[in-house]
């Protein structure tokens, strides 16, 4: 088997012209001027740098345009991939963009768009400080008094939590995922607790307020999968400007914004494929199977030679636990439409579930050639790589990945499994909880996030994921699974018994991620698991009986 990672860096050439014998004064000018520019550049960051002993906050993910501002100085300069900030500085999302941002502290950020926030440094070395001018922040803690936030209306004080917070010209609104926050003014206080919401106004105590799906506050911090793989330049009469439109909004989660596009579109055009296609991604990501499925055939009906509209199906079909009629699209999406490159990336990764590695990777390789850029592409090669124990090779790649599309999930999971399998669990931890940061809404994410914090003996905060995970996704074995492992360490083997039937009982909806042709294993594993559960409680012949009959079944 044949793996290749594509170079992380790509050399470039000016421009020139049919004269090119001598170099022209002023472009000799330019160019010492720019030398000039770098050097002066270099030498400020140099004395910027020697202002701030140690960080306080990273850069892990932006879209769009989001800008910064060092302590002390007027100019906001657009941020990078990595970028780190001390005291004083400052971080602004614009219009139609997002951001997240790792704190030293361990709490993450997610800054939804017109966002301006200050970093206030650290207290007592343990607690971030946070000011929120204006704008809207999943906060993702999970460290007890490691995070203060500070707005016009009302300060909050984080017991290890995830929560959101909302400053609006008048107003501060709070509501609390999980966990508790003590939110409080110089009118009172309120101690806020798990799925309860506040209001606070100017010189008044805040108040609750009963908000009856709190999550929806943060439907902006989804991932919406692509499925269009390259856009072109179209007039407003024409339905694919708004298709675009919709497209490059979902990928900066504003959904209710994209809807309306994709409304435009079909008033234009009400059989558009595209257009389905992209309110069936809509519908997968907010958990919406059936009319999901029904939207996904709607648009392959309506131009089945559309690998679009094909890929959408796709994972509709994942979603609704039919990963062979998923791969059946896929193989079609790439023979109507043999130059897409996304298409061959959504194969690559749906072969990968089936536990095809050499289908996988010619697929990878496939869309490598025609889009070297695509992010599922390098994905895709990095599980495969993972798969391999090749950890080394999966870093690079994951890394490579996060660099194109900074705001998928998907390889900073890889990124986290990969350095844990290093040994590094700190560190993989860290990618992981950025993951679920990415995707607040992913069962399979918060699994594997509860099975780190087990892993580093955080038995409470393991437990919340895993409440997390299974509330998000009931059908999921999963974090079933994990938390009867969990369960049984701690000695209590009776209700680790029941998650494991419960995880056995589950486990063809694994389907939704890995084929039939996987799930003997899956099960072998969980059939272990309850016998050593069985063996805890006493029922050693029980043990035996039923190591048996699973047995008998593989």
């Amino acid at each position: 088997m044949r793996l290749v990672r594509n170079p992380s860096g790509y050399s470039e050439r000016f421009p020139t012209s049919g004269n090119d014998t001598g170099v022209s004064l002023h472009v000799a000018v330019l160019v010492t001027a720019l030398l000039v520019i770098a050097a002066v550049s270099f030498f400020s960051d140099i004395a910027l740098a020697e202002t701030c002993n140690q960080w306080v906050a990273k850069l892990v993910s932006a879209q769009g345009s989001v800008e910064a501002k060092k302590a002390g100085e007027e100019q906001w300069l657009p941020v990078k991939l990595n970028d780190t900030y001390c005291q004083g500085d400052m971080i602004r999302v614009l219009e139609r963009s997002r951001a997240a941002i790792m704190l030293t502290t361990h709490p993450t950020l997610r800054l939804n768009q017109d966002t301006t926030v200050t970093f206030n440094g650290v207290e007592k070395e343990k607690t971030s400080l946070i000011e929120l001018l204006k704008g809207a922040v999943h906060f993702f803690s999970r460290y007890p008094r490691s995070l203060k936030v500070m707005t016009p209306f009302v300060n909050a004080a984080v017991e290890g939590t995830e929560f959101y917070v909302r400053v609006d010209d008048d107003k501060t609104f709070l509501s609390i995922f999980e966990g508790q926050v003590l939110a409080s003014n110089k009118a009172g206080s309120l101690m806020l607790t798990d799925g309860q919401s506040a209001i606070a106004e100017a010189d008044k105590a805040p108040v609750s307020y009963i908000v009856v799906r709190p999550r929806d506050a943060v439907q902006w911090a989804l991932y919406y999968p692509p499925v269009i793989s390259r856009y072109e330049e179209f007039k407003e009469s024409d339905p694919r400007f708004y298709i675009n439109r919709a497209s490059s909004l979902l990928s900066v989660g504003r959904v209710e914004e994209a809807k309306a596009e994709i409304e435009k579109a079909l008033t234009i055009n009400p059989n558009n494929s595209q257009a389905f296609g992209l309110q069936s991604v809509i519908a997968v990501t907010q958990n919406e199977k059936e009319k999901a499925l029904n939207l996904a055939k709607k648009a392959v009906e309506n131009d089945p030679k559309s690998a679009s509209a094909r890929i959408a199906l796709s994972y509709a079909q994942q979603a609704s636990f039919d990963l062979k009629n998923s791969l059946e699209s896929l193989k079609q999406a790439v023979q109507v439409e043999p130059e897409n490159a996304l298409a061959w990336a959504r194969l690559a990764e749906i072969w990968m579930s089936f536990g095809e590695l050499d289908e996988a990777l010619n697929a990878a390789n496939k869309a490598v050639s025609l889009d070297p850029n695509l992010s599922r592409t390098q994905t895709v090669i990095g599980y495969a790589y993972l798969t391999q124990i090749n950890t080394k090779e999966a870093i690079a790649t994951f890394e490579k990945a996060i660099e194109l599309d900074q705001a998928d999930p998907l390889p900073r999971l890889g990124l986290g499994l990969a350095k844990i399998r290093e040994g590094d669990l700190h560190g993989g931890r860290r990618e992981i909880e950025i993951a679920a940061t990415l995707d607040p809404g992913n069962s399979l994410i918060r699994s594997y996030l509860g099975k780190a914090y087990y892993e580093e003996k955080r038995d409470k905060m393991s437990e919340d994921q895993l409440k997390t995970a299974e509330e998000f996704d009931p059908s999921g074995p999963t974090p079933y699974f994990y938390d009867a492992i969990r369960k049984q360490t701690i000695n209590r083997p009776v209700e680790a018994l029941h998650d494991m039937q419960k995880a056995i009982e589950l486990n063809d909806n694994r389907m939704i991620y890995r084929s039939g042709l996987l799930l003997d294993s899956d099960l072998a594993a969980r059939s272990a698991s309850l016998g050593r559960i069985y063996t805890d409680l006493g029922f050693q012949q029980l043990a035996l009986l039923d190591s048996a009959k699973f047995s008998w079944e593989l």
